[in-house]
């Protein structure tokens, strides 16, 4: 006879990131590594949000190897916009583990112009995606959003408004 145990509490961290951003530091850390960790850490489920990249093939061997250790991966990406001045507002998209990957990373590095060649030509620092419409693009590829202003520990009140400031 089985019990009940009702409903658990699991750890998720909807805002990670791997060697794939291209701030990251250690750029050694290898896949096995980033599972390892977050099973040490008791995370049941993660969403991988690199900067401005959806690394197809890494998120996928990070699926494969989550699977075995008990660790869902979802695919995700995350974008600097051009809202918030100073401290800039950064949205994430994030999307199902069994999505059509490739189509949506080819749909947003053409409309987002997130190409390498856009990239080149700008540079990681100074690109920003307009924050409606990619918005709008996220969720029509089946996704969803989440938002942060400028340093990690911000929130949106923080944001600097013409006229006053909120913090």
């Amino acid at each position: 006879m089985s019990m009940n145990r009702g409903s658990e509490w699991r750890v998720w961290d909807l805002h990670f990131h791997t060697p794939s951003s291209y701030d990251y530091k250690d750029k050694s850390v290898k896949n096995e590594e980033i599972i390892d960790g977050l099973v040490a850490a008791d995370v049941s489920v993660v969403a991988i949000t690199d900067h401005h990249i959806i690394d197809v093939h890494r998120i996928k061997e990070l699926q494969k190897i989550g699977k075995e250790k008990g660790v869902s991966v979802l695919p995700g990406i995350e974008f600097c916009s051009e809202l918030g001045g100073a401290e800039s507002i950064h949205f994430i998209g994030i999307f199902s583990e069994n999505c059509d990957l490739e189509s949506i990373w080819t749909k947003i590095k053409g409309q987002c112009n997130l190409t390498e060649a856009d990239i080149k030509e700008k540079g990681y620092e100074r690109i920003c995606c307009e924050f409606v419409k990619t918005s709008d693009l996220i969720i029509k590829l089946g996704g969803i959003i989440s938002v942060h202003a400028g340093k990690k520990s911000n929130s949106l009140e923080c944001i600097k408004k013409i006229g006053r400031a909120s913090c």
